[in-house]
């Protein structure tokens, strides 16, 4: 029983030796492997860290590219920059890479797939958004054509501006309320111009202060209205082209004297037609509108 036991007690020093041993040589003692490992641990650290600046860098630019196509490619085409919560949306959830966490630099790779994943999903947003500027300058001929340009009524028969786009006091109802058009006088029986092709969706006399007004659908978001019309040339489901007549200047509905109410509608938001108003006039035509709209009277047009 004694020799068992004095080699239990042997065996149990000799283990305790042996693992003390392996501590030290595992803590304090390097070996050619040991250093190998730490330097190449030390290298990927670096290089995951490079890789996070670049990954920022990067994502700069992606960043620049977008501003350029909300602010150029989408501004010339007239469409909506795409929102910044649909452009920075966020990636998912960090739970599908808790697997990192047992890793002695979890914290580092954690931030590394993250980054990886929020440039991938702004690539494929940002390839998604140049798809749709693609198309629209595949069509440019189509919405060019869509889009109003010229005046509706010739300068030359031009005589005052009414009331133009904005808020106003209105002259009959003594409140103040937004006028969404402009309003051209000119003599009965002068000639309406369509300013964009487009398909008659409304021609006739309606409800509302208009009278008799014609309604444009031009398509690409783009709309025109003409009322207080004398003579409408057009029919409901007519498909007509810029510049030909389809009206004759009038004043029915609420209007005090002959003159053309005049709105262009983007994407179902009223805008100042004047900035669709001068695309055919010289610079000299240009400022001579100009001088009129100034001198418009804003109690013209009781709409």
């Amino acid at each position: 029983m004694q020799k068992l036991l004095r080699f239990l007690a042997f065996t149990g020093l000799a283990f305790s030796i042996a693992l003390l041993g392996l501590i030290l040589r595992d803590n304090y003692m390097h070996s050619p492997r040991t250093d190998r490992l730490t330097v190449e641990q030390q290298q990927i650290t670096y290089e995951l860290d490079y890789l996070n600046r670049e990954m920022l860098h990067y994502e700069n630019v992606l960043r620049n590219v977008a501003f350029n196509d909300d602010h150029i490619y989408r501004v010339y085409f007239e469409v909506e920059p795409w929102s910044t919560t649909l452009r920075d949306a966020g990636v998912g959830g960090t739970n599908k890479y808790a697997y990192l966490m047992q890793h002695e630099h979890a914290e580092l790779l954690l931030r590394t797939y993250l980054n990886i994943e929020q440039i991938e999903r702004k690539l494929v947003i940002q390839s998604t958004s140049f798809d749709e500027v693609i198309q629209m300058a595949s069509n440019k001929e189509e919405r060019l054509a869509a889009r109003p340009a010229i005046q509706p009524v010739g300068l030359k028969d031009l005589t005052r501006f009414g009331s133009s786009f904005g808020v106003r006091f209105h002259p009959i109802l003594q409140v103040v309320r937004h006028h969404y058009g402009i309003d051209l006088t000119a003599p009965r029986g002068t000639n309406i111009y369509a300013t964009a092709d487009g398909t008659v969706l409304q021609a006739g006399y309606r409800e509302g202060g208009f009278g008799k007004k014609i309604l444009l659908d031009h398509g690409f978001g783009y709309r025109t209205l003409y009322g207080h019309c004398d003579e409408i040339l057009v029919d409901y489901g007519t498909k007509v082209k810029r510049g030909e007549v389809i009206a004759r200047v009038g004043s029915t509905g609420l209007s005090k004297s002959p003159h053309l109410h005049y709105e262009v509608h983007v994407n179902g938001r009223p805008v100042d037609p004047i900035n669709y108003y001068a695309n055919d006039l010289s610079a000299a035509e240009y400022e001579k509108m100009i001088v009129m709209l100034s001198d418009a009277d804003p109690s013209f047009d009781i709409n």
